[in-house]
């Protein structure tokens, strides 16, 4: 997620801000490899924040399709499609990372990952 603001930050030097009444091709190339990522991560951790995450990556990608698909769709609703989620995700990884914690406090070292 680090990555993607950071390519992001790249995308608009390169390319400026189009807005939201089309769709910008950086953000679709960027979105999809978080997606991919997020994805990799969900169904290999042994955490249920990365479900979350991938689930709310999933909602922007929706959000680029349905603009493909028209056009026309509202500017603030494809807005919230795609910078809502963000937030979510930034609220899930804390929250995730808290409850990291707090179990390795009560029952100590356990698998990141799982063993499949």
């Amino acid at each position: 997620m680090i990555a993607a603001t950071g390519l992001d930050i790249i995308n608009h030097a390169l390319f400026g801000y189009p807005g939201f009444f089309s769709i910008n091709p950086g953000h679709l190339v960027i979105d999809t490899w978080v997606m991919i990522a997020l994805l990799w991560v969900a169904l290999r951790a042994n955490r249920g924040w990365p479900m979350i995450a991938c689930a709310a990556q999933i909602i922007v990608m929706v959000s680029h399709v349905s603009k493909l698909v028209d056009l026309s769709l509202v500017r603030y609703g494809y807005f919230a499609m795609t910078q809502l989620p963000v937030s979510i995700q930034g609220l899930t990884l804390f929250a995730g990372t808290i409850a990291h914690l707090r179990r390795i406090g009560r029952i100590g070292q356990y698998h990141a990952w799982r063993l499949t």
